[in-house]
């Protein structure tokens, strides 16, 4: 038993030391960022004590507080203490800030290069992060084909062909078709959340259910119905893409917003640095650059701060406003610096630029990644029109090819009739598979479900006009072999 409950502990500790190195590198730049200012330790500590937005490196801000104002414990010696329960890179940072500020080297130069360090490993991080993106999709589009390829070869090869119904013994391969690709794609959209996390927020999916469920409904409720038995599968395709009309533009409208305030963040601090060299004061200094036009659909929120800080209202409220307008950590954690720089007492031109040039590369490690999946998007879409195409275009040509053999015409003409109705039961899989598909593509992109409307309705499309093609014989393989 205490074997096993060693095991867990150090268990929890590698996970607690996980998340504390996700935090890390935000956490060195505001110590940098502070100390620059001429802020010592315990004050700093005192500050991230209040930072919601790095909650583990703040319960271990919260531990360190304790025993120096519980204990009455040497702030330094307690720093020092942290190394010493476990390695990790949060105690070995700390116990080399310790070093440096008891052998009254320049702690300034420490904190920076650590800084730049642990940005390093970020970006290392959020590299590796995008090729395990990568492979999801790979693997994700292999085994779409591996089941298409599958089917054909057992479609190809059985006796009844796919015109006739299968015996009471036999397996259906038609069942793979249209069941497995669905259940793939739900599959690799539920990895899809444990490997590329959401930056904007997801829209609210009751709103989301209350506007495209009735249009489904209704769809399905057509199909046995038999009120226009030729166009099931058209009602069904202009339902999911009704569906995800609403959520597509309210998500594309709030991941624009998210693109244009990363872009401008940047921006910002760098103008604010820029304009503190030339002897604005800090508060004149954001004022000057948040009140400008050129934000895109950031305006209102820039242009707010500047309003506010006009009316002296304090740094606080105006902080509380903007995280009302974002939930990106990245946009909210460089204000928060900035803010807590400039409330302080600091905001020398050495802070600001540094501040700058930190939100400068967050920007650009976000960028570098999305640009390296962009085009998996047009890959994807390939592959469902590919896919679509090839599986309808099977079941069609050797429906066709079988009832042009078929000399009874009782037989035949029940062949058709069976074949028919496969070809529906495999339309409607294919248009969910696009559906699906759609999400799992705004994922990997964006970061978010809510993203992957926008895809659905184009996927849509493709699918219905694979089935448009297929349907009406503009392409078909038993008339090129006449």
């Amino acid at each position: 038993m205490s074997f096993i409950k060693k095991h867990e502990l150090e268990d929890k500790k590698k996970k607690a030391n996980k998340k504390l190195e996700g935090e890390l590198p935000f956490f060195m730049t505001i110590v940098t960022l502070l100390a620059t200012s001429g802020f010592g330790p315990y004050t700093i500590f005192t500050k991230i004590r209040d930072l919601e937005l790095l909650p583990n490196v703040r319960i271990e801000s919260l531990k360190i507080l304790k025993k120096i104002d519980i204990l009455g414990k040497d702030p330094l010696v307690v720093m020092a203490e942290t190394k010493e329960k476990g390695a990790s890179n949060f105690g070995e940072f700390l116990s080399g800030w310790v070093s440096a500020i008891q052998s009254g080297g320049d702690v300034v130069n420490y904190l920076k290069e650590k800084m730049n360090s642990g940005f390093e490993i970020y970006e290392a991080q959020q590299e590796e992060l995008a090729k395990k993106v990568e492979t999801l999709i790979e693997t994700y589009m292999t085994m779409q084909i591996v089941v298409l390829a599958v089917y054909i070869i057992i479609t190809a090869t059985s006796t009844g062909g796919v015109g006739e119904a299968p015996g009471p013994d036999e397996i259906d391969p038609l069942y793979m078709v249209i069941i497995m690709p669905p259940l793939v794609s739900a599959f690799f959209l539920f990895l899809a959340h444990k490997v590329n996390k959401t930056k904007t927020k997801e829209l609210d999916w009751k709103k989301i259910l209350t506007f495209g469920i009735p249009g489904i409904l209704a769809a399905a409720a057509l199909n046995p119905m038999s009120v226009l038995p030729d166009y099931n599968l058209y009602i069904l395709g202009a339902a999911l893409i009704v569906s995800a009309i609403w959520p597509a533009m309210k998500f594309k409208n709030m991941h624009k917003f998210s693109l244009d305030a990363e872009s401008a963040t940047a921006q910002i601090m760098r103008d604010v640095a820029e304009a503190r060299k030339a002897g604005l004061g800090p508060e004149k200094c954001v004022i000057r650059t948040t009140q400008r036009k050129d934000f895109g659909a950031f305006n209102p929120v820039a242009n707010g701060i500047a309003n506010k800080l006009k009316w002296g209202i304090s740094l606080d409220d105006i902080y509380n406003f903007l995280k009302s307008q974002t939930t990106d950590f990245r946009i909210l954690i460089n204000f928060k610096v900035l803010f807590e720089i400039i409330s302080s007492g600091g905001g020398n031109v050495y802070t600001l630029n540094t501040l700058a040039g930190v939100a400068e590369k967050m920007r650009n490690i976000e960028k570098t990644k999305r640009e390296k999946l962009k085009p998996y998007v047009m890959v994807g879409f390939m592959l469902i029109a590919i896919t679509g195409f090839t599986t309808l275009l099977v079941i069609e040509s050797l429906t066709s090819l079988g009832a042009d053999l078929e000399t009874n015409e009782d037989k035949r003409n029940q062949l058709e009739v069976d074949a028919k109705s496969r070809f529906e039961l495999l339309g409607v899989a294919i248009l969910v598979q696009s559906w699906i598909a759609g999400l799992f593509l705004g994922k990997i992109t964006t970061g978010s479900y809510s993203g992957g409307f926008m895809y659905s309705i184009f996927l849509e499309i493709v699918a219905l006009s694979a089935i448009i093609v297929i349907q009406l014989k503009i392409f078909s393989v038993s008339a090129i072999f006449g």
